[in-house]
């Protein structure tokens, strides 16, 4: 019927269809932090263009695609077209006058979508062999003593966002995922990994292919969210909508600064959550360093070579990649120590180290932050053991011992330390495991790492991201003698503007300077480092002013005209952009006294 074809990419207001059944509670309590406007989509037809993936197989994507994209609070997910057909049976029934009156679905009730996501899969490679790429880049000389035996998989799909109105295409890109018999989950994200694996792909669960798919499905939810452009984040709840469908944003609605010269914005908040949730880190007081002495991000490596920002002393380590992550693996127990010069460490500093752990099924690694002293020998060690017993030894002398409440779960976790003139504090995760006092005679020039894995297939030991970084002055201070705060305590994960709930103590302190501080008034601005493009960093630091902003409102009960925000991307750089520890420096928040 002809009133059929107008309900393409559309959906039965009525029918309050929520996929949130099957997320683990913290994917839940993520997505429900979510509280901008939303976007209208619809999935369409996801073809098949190689011969290896079969019609269903395809189908099965599309599927797939569609339930992880309704996980994600950002968007309303409108029924497919099959879908609205047996919606639009339905509709007629009720309307037929077979329905009691008054109890059938009307006509004119459904959504329609502005935006139109489709592809094709072109590689389907259930067992791709050879080497290279993914994880399939790790041979078996990678192991060292221990040796494994991997099997490969591959899935590359061509992506397309559409504007349903006028059928132009928003973006066109190519997502390409590997996998082996490493079931590491990095990539697959919470809301695409406890998405079920739909129709015909079932034979491929629990295998490599199925880890494939999932990052593939995690790459496209990741790629939607970010080129989803702002104006299409017009629905309100409720039946209302900030702007009429294919209504040009206005200024004062857009995010400032596209031109390069950032403006105060004073209105809008960003259509990301301001923030996560940070219910868990009410009692975590760590305050990472302002000045980074040593970062290693990973980008310079390659594939199975020895990390180069790194010295041996023994053992067996080599780069590998999840995803689109550079990690280092150690196959064989040993320690490695980063290429800076040894040297007293500063009075106040920080020190951070990213594990990935394979969850409670496997036997949890040991990781260990050694200090030493100017003869090279261990005297001090801050110790993560089977994923769920810490330790922290200084000059021989056991000074604290803690069992994490629950073993860790599968994913990534940070071992942090915080020295101060007066205190050592230690942390896994947002759980403070060591505060003790100041100990004498203690005075390490350097770290090292010392790993001892537990060898088993799949089972990796990966760890990444040392930073180490000096303590500077109290915001007060700060503020006093400078006439503005510059932090580096405001987290962000690559290419966001939620802050991250690492952030908690740094917006705690910030938020009790204005509370003290009625009179007190700031510009909260946004700096980024060189990666990327102008406007594209421009409007990221701006979005990312404008959380902090917005948290400080409604967090704290300050006044918004005590607050304004600024974008200023890379233009306003503190460091060379030649070097991890110059970009780590230039990424930051300043607050400047108005």
């Amino acid at each position: 019927m002809n009133s059929r074809l107008a309900l393409v990419g559309i959906r039965w207001a009525l029918v309050g269809v929520a996929f949130l059944s099957g997320l683990a509670l913290a994917d839940v309590e993520e997505t429900l932090t979510y509280q901008g406007n939303k976007a209208r989509i619809a999935v369409g037809k996801i073809k098949s263009k190689t011969g290896k993936c079969t019609y269903d197989m395809a189908a099965a994507v599309g599927e797939m695609l569609s339930t992880a994209l309704a996980n994600n609070e950002k968007f309303i997910v409108l029924a497919s077209q099959e879908e609205v057909d047996e919606l639009a049976e339905e509709i007629d029934l009720g309307q037929s006058g077979y329905v009691e009156e008054g109890r059938g679905p009307e006509k004119g009730l459904m959504e329609g979508a502005d935006i139109l996501v489709t592809g094709a899969v072109t590689a389907f490679k259930p067992d791709a062999g050879g080497s290279g790429g993914g994880l399939g880049g790790i041979t078996k000389k990678a192991f060292g003593k221990v040796g494994v035996k991997t099997k490969k998989a591959e899935i590359r799909m061509d992506i397309k966002l559409i504007d349903i109105r006028t059928r132009r295409i928003l973006k066109a890109t190519s997502i390409e995922a590997k996998s082996t018999s490493w079931k590491t989950g990095i990539a697959g994200g919470g809301l695409v990994r406890d998405v079920a694996l739909a129709g015909a792909l079932g034979t491929y669960s629990d295998g490599p292919m199925e880890d494939a798919i999932r990052t593939a499905l995690a790459q496209t939810v990741e790629l939607v969210s970010k080129e989803v452009p702002q104006e299409y984040y017009r629905y309100k709840g409720k039946g209302q909508y900030t702007q009429q469908y294919g209504q040009e944003t206005t200024p004062s609605e857009a995010t400032s600064a596209t031109s390069g010269t950032p403006t105060a914005a004073t209105t809008t908040a960003p259509a990301a959550p301001a923030a996560e949730d940070m219910k868990l880190y009410t009692k975590y007081d760590f305050i990472p360093g302002d000045k980074v002495i040593f970062y290693d991000d990973m980008k310079n490596d390659e594939e199975s070579e020895f990390p180069y920002r790194w010295n041996l002393d023994r053992g067996v380590y080599e780069v590998v990649r999840l995803g689109k992550e550079y990690w280092i693996m150690c196959t064989d127990k040993g320690s490695i120590r980063p290429k800076i010069q040894d040297a007293p460490l500063p009075p106040e500093y920080t020190v951070e180290l990213e594990v990935y752990d394979n969850g409670p099924s496997k036997s949890g690694h040991y990781f260990f932050i050694y200090w030493i002293d100017a003869s090279g020998s261990k005297i001090g060690e801050f110790s993560l053991r089977g994923g769920g017993q810490t330790s922290l030894l200084i000059l021989g002398e056991s000074k604290a011992g803690k069992d994490l409440p629950h073993r860790l779960v599968k994913g990534i976790h940070t071992m942090r330390i915080m020295a101060t003139t007066r205190s050592i504090k230690c942390f896994v995760d947002n759980i403070r495991v060591a505060n003790v006092p100041k100990v004498e005679n203690f005075h390490p020039v350097g770290f090292r790492i010392y790993t001892d894995p537990w060898a088993g297939e799949g089972n990796p030991m990966l760890f990444r991201g040392f930073r180490f970084a000096e303590g500077g002055k109290s915001m007060r201070q700060q503020l006093d003698e400078e006439g503005k705060i510059v932090t580096h305590g405001i987290l962000f994960d690559p290419d966001s503007y939620t802050i991250k709930a690492e952030s908690y103590k740094t917006l705690e302190q910030i938020g009790q300077l204005l509370q003290d501080d009625p009179q007190l008034r700031l510009s909260i601005e946004g700096h980024t480092d060189s990666d990327g493009s102008d406007e594209h960093n421009i409007t990221l630091s701006q979005n990312r002013a404008n959380s902090v902003r917005d948290y400080m409102i409604a967090t704290y009960g300050v006044a918004s005209d005590r607050l304004e925000s600024k974008g200023w991307g890379e233009s306003k750089p503190i460091d060379t952009n030649d070097s991890p520890e110059g970009k780590a420096n230039n990424r930051r928040v300043e607050l400047i006294k108005l």
